[in-house]
């Protein structure tokens, strides 16, 4: 793929989710938005968990205070509760690890503690009971804000906090209407507080999330331009020539044959000088399709500078890489590229093919064998493959 085409699709899903109020992560970036979520948040999830159970069942002594009648009730079944979440939360963090569901157990362990909670001040004589249902408005306010990866769960549990508590403080205080409008005056601003900044959290997990993805194409890009090609896709001669000299080194330590093909177009400035640099380009890009069919998973190859190109066999003796390069040629003879006004045109390589001596040469020794054997191709007649060896003899 050129580099023009190289992940644009994605880029541009990214950069419009940045552009909307919603900041909504594209779909087949769910999974990736919640492992990255996980990294960040899971163990502060945890942390906040723990810390809000601890503090519900201290809470419990503010219980015992403001409505005594029920207080060791109040202790027990808070303490109880606590230990239940809690253990529920250390199992979770241990053998499931969902940030998803780590988001929800806070909030979800708050709408149990709300419906417990209002059910000791309903339970409750003391006339404080009218005082201390405003109490209940740090549940919506705690709920709300321990939510950092989805929103729309935040609804769903304000919506389900806010009928508890509106049904527990309505029995509370025994359905007189003026109180109640009094509370709903109060519990409605905190909600709508609660929610804008529960949807700033999560507006702000998306954002950060969404703009190191698009850190991520710009790191991408950048690998992929300093090792290819930008016309053809392939890799250029500074990735090659790093690649090669491990891969042979790794060859010439387990004793295995590598080879080494340097192919040149025929005529390619006669190609340019008639047909124009737009055709020289599409034949450079032809001949690219080719190598990449023709050529096995493990071979490196890419253009070497020109109309010059470079491949790397692996584990492969000179025969076989006498019968790669006959196969290359003959593929490149019976390519074209169709040219407007002209139809389509044909063109012709030639390459050199040599066997790395680990022993007695160096990689640009090797280079410059397969080059000479390249060069004897073309003196030939062009259009052939020569060997190194054939040279020698």
């Amino acid at each position: 793929m050129i580099y023009q085409e190289y992940e644009q699709e994605s880029r541009l899903l990214v950069q419009k989710a940045l552009k909307t109020m919603l900041a909504r992560i594209p779909k087949q970036y769910d999974d990736e938005y919640l492992e990255y979520q996980k990294d960040l948040k899971l163990k502060y999830l945890l942390q906040i968990n723990l810390i809000a159970q601890a503090a519900y069942a201290f809470y419990s002594i503010a219980d015992w205070y403001v409505i005594a009648d029920v207080g060791m009730l109040a202790i027990t079944t808070k303490l109880l509760y606590t230990a239940i979440i809690s253990v529920i939360t250390l199992y979770l963090f241990k053998y499931n690890r969902k940030v998803e569901l780590f988001d929800l157990i806070l909030p979800c362990s708050i709408i149990g503690a709300s419906a417990l909670w209002f059910y000791l001040v309903n339970l409750s004589a003391s006339p404080n009971v009218t005082i201390y249902i405003y109490s209940s408005l740090v549940f919506i306010v705690l709920a709300n804000l321990s939510i950092q990866v989805r929103f729309t769960p935040a609804l769903i549990v304000s919506l389900i906090i806010t009928i508890v508590g509106l049904i527990g403080v309505y029995h509370a205080i025994d359905g007189a209407i003026e109180q109640f409008i009094l509370y709903l005056l109060s519990y409605m601003p905190i909600l709508g507080f609660s929610l804008v900044m529960s949807w700033g959290s999560t507006y702000k997990s998306r954002s950060i999330f969404l703009h190191h993805k698009l850190d991520s194409f710009n790191r991408q890009t950048l690998e992929f331009m300093a090792h290819t090609d930008m016309l053809t896709g392939i890799n250029n001669r500074r990735y090659f020539e790093r690649r090669a000299k491990t891969t042979i080194s790794d060859h010439a330590n387990n004793d295995k044959p590598i080879s080494l093909l340097m192919l040149d177009i025929d005529h390619f400035k006669s190609i340019n000088d008639t047909y124009g640099h737009d055709v020289g380009d599409a034949v450079l890009k032809k001949i690219s399709d080719i190598c990449k069919t023709v050529l096995r998973n493990n071979d490196l190859f890419a253009r070497y500078g020109g109309e010059e190109f470079i491949a790397l066999l692996p584990n492969t003796p000179q025969k076989n890489a006498q019968f790669i390069a006959e196969r290359l040629r003959q593929k490149i003879e019976q390519a074209s590229v169709i040219v407007q006004g002209y139809g389509p045109i044909y063109f012709t390589a030639s390459i050199g093919v040599t066997l790395i001596d680990y022993d007695n040469y160096t990689f640009n020794d090797a280079i410059k064998q397969a080059d000479t054997a390249l060069y004897a191709a073309k003196s030939a007649g062009r259009n052939l493959v020569k060997q190194a060896t054939q040279l020698q003899s």
